[in-house]
């Protein structure tokens, strides 16, 4: 993926000329740039994101949610995210023009046109429909810098164990949310997990990822992001914020 279109890798080393705040350790900044850079050098990636979410039933009370989400993407203007949890079952196919939803539980299909590359694209479904794509964040450019604005400290915790790989563990600590990061530790610096927890909702909720099944620079038919209508299933016309 050329990093000028979709992921914009950060430059290598360049956590020196961030507006850091006091307490952003160089260490961890020089950690996350290296993340970056990789990702932004990709030319298509894969992976598998287990989740675990903290919501609250209707009977007020927090219960945990999981879901398997399986990511492919080709830079600058292709994705498949499969979205597999207890209660719903989805997929998205963006092809550079348009981005088909499939419920696999209702059987039915919405399209909507869209924007030439997937950043855009990502930030355009969310604003006007709300749908939120697993782990968009590690591929903005921003994704060091928005960081940085958004925390009061950021620091390197030490290494740990991840799925059996050992990682790099970082801490960024905010007003509204802290948020656990760890990086493997080997060629790559590809993100392997991370842990919200938001300390402004009743609760104090948590949101977790653990990234598997990595696939650097595969090949990718592009047939598999254009979208074909199950046997039966049924359009349907999906509103926008604005709209209703």
């Amino acid at each position: 993926m050329k990093k000028q279109i979709l992921f914009f890798g950060v430059a290598l080393l360049s956590f020196c000329g961030y507006a850091q705040s006091a307490k952003s350790d160089s260490v961890a900044i020089l950690l996350m740039d290296r993340m970056s850079d990789f990702i932004g050098e990709l030319q298509s990636c894969s992976y598998k994101l287990n989740v675990g979410e903290d919501i609250n039933d209707e009977g007020g009370n927090m219960i945990k949610r999981f879901s398997v989400d399986e990511v492919h993407m080709v830079g600058p203007n292709k994705m498949l995210v499969n979205k597999n949890g207890s209660k719903k079952h989805q997929t998205y196919f963006y092809n550079g023009t348009q981005l088909a939803y499939y419920s696999h539980n209702e059987n039915n299909y919405g399209i909507i046109d869209t924007p030439e590359t997937i950043i855009e694209t990502i930030d355009k479904v969310n604003a006007d429909y709300d749908v939120e794509f697993p782990a968009a964040d590690f591929f903005y450019p921003a994704f060091t810098d928005d960081l940085i604005a958004s925390s009061t400290e950021i620091k390197y915790i030490g290494k740990s164990i991840i799925n059996g790989k050992e990682c790099f563990q970082l801490l960024a600590i905010g007003a509204d949310f802290d948020f656990q990061l760890w990086i493997s530790n080997d060629a790559y610096n590809l993100p392997m997990k991370f842990v919200y927890v938001y300390k402004n909702k009743k609760g104090t909720p948590q949101y977790e990822g653990t990234f598997s099944e990595w696939k650097i620079n595969p090949v990718v038919p592009n047939a598999m992001f254009d979208f074909l209508p199950p046997p039966g299933a049924k359009q349907i016309r999906i509103i926008s914020k604005s709209q209703n």
